[in-house]
């Protein structure tokens, strides 16, 4: 039995671009693609044409404007009616929490009455907004009430990630210390994305240099993301309240028993109902995040920036 992985992204029309991809990629013939997605999906229009090098490409139009209930269905069974018995698919929905946007709870409910009937395709949802996600899938009023196993997902294994980046580094014939990659995974806050983007801005000072990598050009570095994405930090500061830009400052010290009497004090915080919302309101807004009783800062480099200029 083959397993196919098939990765599908909301919205729609990235879902839809990335099963004609999978058609493209499975079936040489892309004229029994358009067949394929035509029978199943009645409210599109696929068409083949050509690029400006004559090559020909799979393309999708919608018949109306508007997405209609039933072709959005039809978009959603359509993986099912793909695979088989001998050809399963995981689909991976990325950033999950964001089917929000669209229409609300209403698609939520949708999705859930097409996904649970298919017998071929497994899903795995993501997200990096955790307390959207348990709230999707662990409260009683919601479509997808119990309808997956969660998994917390832990930090990256420092070990292997430091292999990454020597790895990396030594394809473009540099060198980097153990210690040196393990700082830059560090002062990344042990982000997957946050890392690559460190790791590229060191890459890129030092590929256009003779300088070698040193602690002080990791900071460097940093503190150059941190400079170019200043406008966006300082305005969303700004949008914080007193007591939210206060509760951040203290966030940046630490982030453990933020309701006790001794973290109150120290921080000159005042109720805890106070801080709670405060909390709830940072949360919300994706600036910081709650790990095993643990507050933190989602975005290291915005906590750099609250060091530096808070």
């Amino acid at each position: 039995m083959s397993i196919s992985i098939l990765c599908l992204f909301i919205p729609v029309n990235h879902l839809l671009n990335h099963i004609q991809k999978h058609l493209i990629t499975t079936q040489s013939n892309l004229q029994k693609a358009i067949k394929v997605v035509s029978k199943f999906v009645k409210g599109i229009r696929p068409k083949l044409v050509f690029d400006q090098s004559g090559n020909p490409e799979f393309s999708i139009d919608f018949i109306e404007n508007k997405i209609n209930e039933k072709t959005l269905g039809e978009i959603l069974d359509l993986p099912e009616h793909l695979a088989s018995q001998d050809k399963r698919f995981i689909i991976v929905l990325d950033e999950f929490q964001e089917i929000n946007k669209l229409n609300g709870e209403n698609f939520e409910k949708l999705f859930r009455s097409k996904i649970q009937h298919h017998q071929y395709v497994s899903y795995l949802f993501l997200g990096s907004r955790t307390h959207l996600l348990n709230d999707m899938f662990n409260n009683k009023g919601r479509a997808f009430y119990n309808a997956a196993m969660l998994m917390q997902i832990g930090s990256l294994p420092k070990e292997e990630t430091v292999d990454f980046l020597i790895s990396r580094f030594a394809s473009s014939g540099i060198q980097i210390e153990q210690s040196l990659a393990f700082f830059i995974i560090e002062q990344a806050g042990d982000i997957p994305y946050y890392i690559q983007l460190l790791a590229s801005e060191v890459w890129q000072y030092v590929i256009n240099s003779t300088q070698r990598i040193d602690k002080g050009l990791v900071i460097k570095c940093a503190q150059k993301i941190v400079d170019l994405k200043s406008d966006y930090y300082f305005e969303l500061y700004d949008k914080q309240s007193t007591y939210q830009k206060k509760l951040l400052k203290a966030l940046v010290v630490s982030g453990q028993n933020v309701f006790s009497s001794g973290y109150t004090r120290q921080f000159r915080l005042t109720a805890a109902s106070t801080t709670q919302k405060a909390l709830a309101g940072l949360i919300e807004s994706g600036i910081i995040d709650k790990v095993e009783g643990r507050y933190f800062i989602a975005d290291p480099f915005f906590k750099q920036f609250i060091i530096r200029y808070a």
